[in-house]
């Protein structure tokens, strides 16, 4: 079999298991990401689009996708309608697949390369990076960050191909911010395979500089973000105390890689445990680890396509390590490129354990169809936001996130008691996030508890000082309380704060109408109504002028 043979088969199971996702929906993030989004619809232009932060800027603006937004936008071209936005990336797992198998040949051989792809086409963690719209940051990121090493083997034979790496490494920093990492992919590959060290640096030297590139104009659309916040769990630990923490959290990501039986709709706290002392989950974690160290030392002569795999699974897993802030303990979808490199080291090692032919067919069968089937049975969790809901409360039941939502869910019925119960234990699992104690304010503020809402309030603006929620609901707080000057001050800053988000603008003008300062409110229309949506700004023209 030739390696292009191998790519196909391997991209067309990819697609095949994917292809059940098409009748998904738009699933929690991918509403406000995408099927919220009015700039992708109707992006204005070029800059404005590539101007734009990944998550709304409501939601604290402090990642930077400018290839998965431009994605979306040409897909609404085309349609609007959740199908074909899977159809795409049932397109995108195929294309990343077929790439992976073709550059795990030219590492590999075609046969450990075909084990490689058809297992790294099936595997059940994959499933949450295709199944929701957004997951496809990661489909382009892998596809892009493959093509750009298959560019750099072949540089030492023609330079021109530096031209591909530098193009390939464009799109794959623009999709997600892993690919980073690639640079250092480029080293690893080609020292490996005993190529010059100045093509080798020349290589990887050219996959940096638009990641170089990226950073620097990230700090623009971004102003001061160079990374996420930390998870939730980690909030207030240093450098040396979150790497301890995060190497007893591993041992999650081993079982998925390896033992994908149980999958989860998330991993926070209280579902996961941070854990900061010597626990056995750390012991043995610390032994995985350095024992596959040690395959890699031995293996780096005789099957050096086994050093590549793991020191590929460690190259990508750091930018989800939390060594540098990323705002996730754990998640599915992070492990899609991190896996191609343990199953390059497995496929590795069944060659070259030489075992007969028909064993080793039907052991990769049997593992490929086991983990199709478990994808396939996976994917209808993340139909909509019901099946989601449904898997999350299943999966994670004592997870801050699925406190949070059930909550909600309570005060929503008129149960007011057990809502309370639920949002103060998602807080107490998660202190640093601030949506629980942004959510019980506006139930405590809906009920007239002014002063409960007002410490919620204060306490979750410090927590992340990009969103501007809080700030839009403080001032009815402080009016509720009777604070009419507190209240105008504070809708003054929220102003100067979020000038351009709506919400704050509404809240600004509901608070100085209130106040009866009447000449305030109708500049303020004058100078802003524009932000508020078009639905209501006539309601709000006419509260603005019967202010007299």
């Amino acid at each position: 079999m030739r390696p292009i043979h191998a790519a196909l088969a391997a991209a067309a199971l990819a697609a095949a298991v994917a292809l059940p996702s098409v009748r998904n929906g738009f699933v929690e993030d991918d509403r406000w990401i995408v099927a919220q989004r009015p700039i992708l619809r109707h992006p204005g232009s070029f800059h404005t689009l590539i101007a734009e932060p990944y998550w709304p800027r409501a939601f604290g603006a402090s990642l930077w996708r400018p290839v998965a937004l431009a994605s979306f936008a040409l897909d609404y071209r085309v349609s609007e309608r959740p199908a074909w936005f899977h159809a795409v990336n049932v397109l995108w797992a195929a294309a990343a697949a077929g790439a992976l198998t073709l550059l795990a040949c030219s590492i590999a051989g075609t046969g450990a390369g075909l084990i490689t792809g058809l297992l790294f086409a099936s595997h059940p963690v994959h499933v949450e990076a295709f199944a929701g719209v957004v997951g496809r940051a990661e489909l382009i990121a892998a596809f892009c960050y493959a093509v750009a090493l298959l560019c750099a083997l072949r540089v030492p034979g023609n330079r021109w191909w530096l031209l591909g790496v530098a193009a390939a490494a464009a799109f794959a920093i623009g999709a997600k911010e892993h690919a980073a990492t690639l640079p250092a992919a480029v080293l690893l590959l080609l020292a490996a395979r005993r190529v010059s060290w100045t093509s080798a640096l020349s290589a990887a030297a050219v996959a940096a500089m638009p990641v170089a590139l990226y950073f620097a104009l990230r700090s623009s659309v971004i102003p001061g973000a160079l990374a996420g916040g930390l998870a939730p769990g980690l909030e207030g630990l240093t450098l040396p105390a979150r790497a301890w923490a995060m190497l007893g959290i591993s041992l999650e990501w081993w079982r998925l890689l390896l033992f994908p039986a149980h999958l989860s709709a998330d991993y926070s706290p209280a579902q996961v445990v941070v854990a900061t002392g010597l626990t056995p989950r750390h012991l043995f974690a610390a032994l995985l680890w350095l024992g596959a160290l040690w395959a890699a030392w031995r293996a780096r002569r005789v099957a050096p396509a086994v050093t590549i795999g793991l020191g590929w699974l460690v190259l990508t897993l750091l930018p989800v390590a939390n060594l540098v802030p990323t705002e996730i303990l754990v998640a599915e979808r992070t492990l899609y490129l991190p896996s191609w490199g343990l199953l390059l080291a497995i496929g590795s090692a069944v060659m070259l354990a030489r075992l007969p032919p028909r064993i080793t067919v039907l052991a990769v069968a049997l593992v490929a169809g086991l983990f199709a089937g478990r994808s396939i049975a996976r994917i209808p969790a993340w139909r909509d936001d019901e099946h989601w809901y449904a898997a999350l409360q299943h999966d994670a039941p004592r997870s801050y996130r699925t406190l949070w939502m059930q909550g909600t869910d309570e005060f929503a019925a008129g149960r007011w008691g057990s809502g309370e119960r639920l949002l103060h234990a998602a807080i107490a699992a998660a202190p640093g996030i601030p949506g629980p104690r942004e959510d019980l304010a506006h139930f405590y503020a809906t009920a007239g508890l002014w002063a409960q809402a007002e410490a919620e309030l204060r306490a979750a603006i410090p927590l992340n000082a990009t969103r501007p929620r809080p700030w839009a609901m403080l001032p009815g707080v402080l009016l509720g309380r009777g604070d009419t000057a507190a209240a105008v001050a504070t809708a003054g800053q929220a102003l100067a704060r979020f000038p351009a988000d709506g919400d704050v603008t509404a809240s600004a003008l509901a608070t100085l109408v209130a106040a009866h300062r009447c000449a305030a409110a109708d500049s303020l229309f004058r100078s802003r109504g524009g932000q508020i949506p078009a639905g209501v700004r006539p309601a709000w023209q006419a509260r603005v002028s019967a202010c007299r």
